[in-house]
């Protein structure tokens, strides 16, 4: 077996894993029911809606949404679930394909860069959220596909692609518009998968994407108003976020961009909020601890690699793990823009799962290195090891994560009835009452799940959490 079909037998098996969690989340009630019941509409009344409604300007997102709906033929677990698998498993591919692991030490390297694309926080919560179609997780495989197109070797076709991609990912959410972050700053790095032709035309369908939100349909940024958020070691909620930063919200933007690069580098705060200090104060965590040491080992592998290679970027020589080093900086800063707003584990998804690249780049140079002193190859050598097990034990945090998650949609819909209740929104019609049914008998009946974790005696149910 060669060393790079060994590398992709590893990541398929990853892919497998994910997978058959992902088989045992039903359809989830809250976010979800109310999207499917829009699908009915036909194509012409579901686009126009949602390029006119004043929240948001999602339209393709439920383009996506209703293709698949139409194609499952009331089939919705099966379809639903099993495109959410098929995202998992391009993902990881994806990943794959980027890193390109060649040699036997690539090979070893690349469970450490797994374990962080699926034990990272930005990971566990967009594979777990799904309005049935994991959007998130859409803006990630757009994002990794453009970095695979303008690393690529150059072909007329990458061009037109490049623009279809980023039409699409910034017209299904607003963190699509990272797509011509990369493929423009790909073309400045010096790769040349895309020509530069081809990247002014992106940044032309982000500026006709501009002008549409704030001119034609009046879409702004969500305010002060519109959700919590956390600050400092606790969640605000709208009235004192207001009360705070009413009148001046920069300051509140700021934080949001700051601790937004932060969570992904060091795992804190997640949020906004200093988990770990909080919990330090009362009762230490043990998961929040694994989170940070796991990823101060690989930020500073990270750094490492940057010291390692700064006179060959000083002189503009970059090879290919250069570029995918470049482009998660570049991705991690302009995510961390994109969520001034309010910070969220999910929006910063891109950024961890580029971290996730950049973690391999580092450690496959660092394996590679050649160090003659045994007390820095020791060094080296529990470096890896450590960084490798806090990495292991996150993506295990985030398997059971994903099994627990089944247990608590279906509990969600064994109560249903009193979820709509509770929220004011009565079932009323025979296609929502039909939807609802078919709905919670997939949850419950024909696909039931297994019994609920003992979270209480599982410390690694709040490990990426």
């Amino acid at each position: 077996m060669t060393a790079q079909l060994a590398a992709w037998t590893y990541g398929a098996a990853v892919a497998a894993a994910l997978g058959y969690f992902l088989l045992g989340i039903p359809v989830q009630l809250t976010e979800t029911f109310g999207n499917m019941l829009k699908l009915d509409a036909t194509w012409r009344e579901l686009l126009v809606a949602e390029f006119t409604q004043q929240a948001y300007l999602r339209p393709l997102l439920f383009a996506q949404l209703k293709l698949v709906y139409d194609a499952s033929g009331g089939e919705y677990f099966a379809w639903f679930r099993g495109v959410h698998v098929v995202q998992a498993g391009l993902l990881v591919a994806l990943y794959v394909h980027l890193v390109q692991p060649r040699t036997w030490r690539d090979a070893a390297t690349l469970p450490i860069g797994l374990s962080v694309l699926v034990g990272m926080h930005t990971f566990t919560g967009t594979v777990r959220e799904a309005f049935p179609i994991n959007t998130f997780l859409t803006i990630v495989l757009c994002c990794f596909a453009a970095a695979a197109l303008v690393l690529a070797r150059y072909r007329w076709w990458n061009d037109v692609m490049a623009v279809l991609l980023v039409v699409v990912a910034t017209l299904t959410v607003e963190t699509g518009l990272l797509a011509a972050v990369i493929i423009v700053c790909g073309v400045m790095v010096g790769a040349r998968g895309v020509s530069r032709v081809g990247a002014v035309l992106t940044v032309v369908v982000v500026a006709a994407y501009v002008v549409l939100r704030l001119y034609a349909f009046d879409i702004g940024s969500p305010g002060l108003t519109e959700r919590a958020s956390g600050y400092g070691l606790r969640i605000l909620d709208t009235s004192e976020l207001v009360e705070r930063f009413g009148e001046n919200p920069w300051p509140f933007y700021a934080y949001n961009v700051v601790t937004s690069v932060l969570s992904v580098l060091l795992s804190e705060p997640r949020s906004g909020v200093f988990r770990l200090i909080a919990s330090l104060m009362e009762e230490p965590r043990p998961a929040l601890i694994v989170n940070v040491i796991a990823s101060i080992a690989a930020t500073m592998a990270i750094a490492w690699y940057v010291w390692n290679r700064r006179r060959a970027w000083m002189t503009w020589q970059l090879d290919r793990d250069d570029r995918l080093l470049l482009l998660f900086i570049a991705v991690l800063l302009a995510n961390a823009v994109i969520s001034y707003p309010y910070t969220k584990d999910a929006i910063m998804s891109p950024a961890g799962a580029f971290y996730a690249l950049a973690v391999f780049v580092a450690f496959r140079r660092l394996v590679h290195a050649d160090v003659a002193r045994p007390v820095a190859a020791g060094l080296m050598a529990t470096w890896c090891l450590v960084a490798g097990t806090a990495w292991a034990i996150r993506s295990t945090g985030t398997h059971l994560d994903l099994r627990q998650a089944g247990f608590e949609v279906r509990n969600e819909w064994a109560y249903a009835d009193q979820w709509f209740e509770r929220n004011r929104s009565p079932v009323e019609g025979p296609r929502a009452t039909t939807l609802l049914r078919v709905l919670r008998d997939d949850a419950i009946v024909r696909h039931p799940g297994k019994a609920e974790l003992p979270a209480t005696r599982s410390p690694l149910m709040e490990i990426g959490n």
